[in-house]
C-alpha cells in the first residue's frame, strides 16, 4: 500500500509516514516516504512525540490529507484534532464522524474484516486513485542491519556459505500462535543431521529464554539462539531473514518479513485463518491441522488445550522443509 501511494498519489508532493517506532523501524530503507513522524501515546521528549505533540506537529505541518491504515478511534481523533482537511479510513470502531472519506467495511463482495489484510489496505489506496494491481510485499535490509547480522554470525560461529535455516516459534501477541519447544528441538536436530544445516532460532526480547532453551535442548553447535546478543532490534531480524535460505515460522512478524524478502517459508497456523493474511509473493508452504475449532481467531485458546499448535508435530514440519530443500539445487549445494 505504501508503494502504491508513492507511485500513484501524484497530486501530493510530500508523503509522511506517521506511526509508532516498531512499525517504522521495520520500514527503514524503503524509499516511499519523504519524512516520518514517530509517536508513543505517553512519550516524554526525545525523538518521540506524545499524542498531544503529534497533534501540534500535524497542525504545524498543515498536511492536506491523511490515510488511516489503523482502525482505531484515537488515530482518527488525532488526524481531526491536527486540522487535516481530508481524513480517509474505514467507517468502523465508532469513528465515522471523524472521517471525511468513510470507506464501508462491507462493499459488494468485499469485507474489510475477513478479506486478506493486503487487499483491505489496498482498498484505501485505490480510493484516491492509486493502482493496486501489485500485491507483492517488499522490505529492505539496511547496511546497519547487515553489519549487525555479520556480528551475530561471528558470535554464533556460523559459516557464510552453509545452508542456513531460521526457525521462529514465537508470536508476541498470542499463545495460540506459539509452537511448542519440543517440536522445534526435534525439527532443528533433524535438519542439522540430514543436511548439516546451521539453524538460527529467532527471538525478540520477550522470547529470548525460549530460544535459548531450544538451543540448549538441541545439544548441537549448529543450532544457535539469537538470544546470545544483548540487543535484538527489528533491523537484526530483517538482516537475519534476508540471509536465510529457508524460514520456518509461526504466523507472526518474522513470517511476514520472510515473505517480503521472497524467502522459501513453511508457515505454521493455529488460531488464525491463513486466508486473513494471504500473501502474493512466492507461494508459502502453509501447515494447519484443520481442527473443528479452527480458526477461532482468539489469542488464548477458549477450550484450554491449544491443540492447533501442540498437535502440529515436528514430522509434518520436517517433511515440508525437506521437500523445499530437495527441490532447490542452490540449497542442496549449500548443504554438507
Amino acid at each position: 500500500t505504501l508503494r502504491a501511494l508513492r507511485e500513484g498519489a501524484a497530486d501530493y508532493g510530500e508523503i509522511c509516514w506517521v506511526g509508532r517506532p516498531g512499525p517504522l523501524m521495520v520500514l527503514d530503507g524503503l524509499p516511499w516516504a519523504d519524512s516520518r513522524l514517530m509517536y508513543k501515546p505517553r512519550a516524554r521528549g526525545g525523538d518521540l512525540l506524545s499524542r498531544r505533540g503529534l497533534v501540534r506537529e500535524l497542525r504545524r505541518r498543515r498536511f492536506d490529507a491523511m490515510i488511516l491504515l489503523t482502525n482505531s478511534l484515537s488515530t482518527a481523533a488525532m488526524a481531526w484534532l491536527g486540522g487535516i482537511p481530508r481524513r480517509i479510513g474505514y467507517a468502523r470502531d465508532g469513528r465515522s464522524w471523524l472521517l471525511t472519506d468513510r470507506i464501508a467495511v462491507v462493499d459488494r463482495d468485499r469485507d474489510a474484516k475477513t478479506d486478506p489484510c493486503i487487499d483491505t489496505y489496498l482498498r484505501l489506496a485505490t480510493h484516491i486513485g492509486c493502482d493496486a494491481s501489485d500485491r507483492r510485499m517488499e522490505l529492505v535490509a539496511t547496511e546497519a542491519d547487515r553489519q549487525s547480522t555479520d556480528a551475530l554470525w561471528k558470535t554464533v560461529g556460523f559459516e557464510a556459505d552453509r545452508l542456513t535455516i531460521v526457525l521462529n516459534t514465537g508470536a508476541a501477541t498470542a499463545d495460540t500462535k506459539r509452537w511448542p519447544i519440543e517440536h522445534a528441538v526435534a525439527t532443528a536436530r533433524a535438519l542439522t543431521g540430514r543436511y548439516g544445516a546451521q539453524v538460527l532460532v529467532h527471538c525478540g526480547p520477550a522470547e529470548r529464554e525460549i530460544a535459548d532453551t531450544i538451543q540448549g535442548r538441541a545439544g548441537d553447535p549448529r543450532v544457535r539462539s539469537m538470544g546470545c546478543v544483548p540487543s535484538l532490534p527489528l533491523g537484526l531480524s530483517k538482516g537475519v531473514i534476508e540471509r536465510a535460505d529457508l524460514v520456518i515460522s509461526t504466523d507472526s512478524g518474522p513470517r511476514h518479513m520472510a515473505v517480503a524478502f521472497n524467502k522459501p517459508i513453511v508457515t505454521l497456523f493455529g488460531s488464525v485463518s491463513p486466508s486473513l493474511t494471504q500473501t502474493y509473493n512466492r507461494p508459502e508452504t502453509i501447515l494447519s491441522l484443520g481442527l473443528e475449532c479452527q480458526p477461532c481467531g482468539e489469542y488464548q485458546c477458549p477450550l484450554k488445550h491449544a491443540r492447533c499448535m501442540k498437535d502440529l508435530d515436528s514430522h509434518r514440519v520436517i517433511a515440508a522443509a525437506v521437500k523445499i530443500i530437495e527441490e532447490s539445487p542452490k540449497m542442496l549445494r549449500r548443504a554438507s
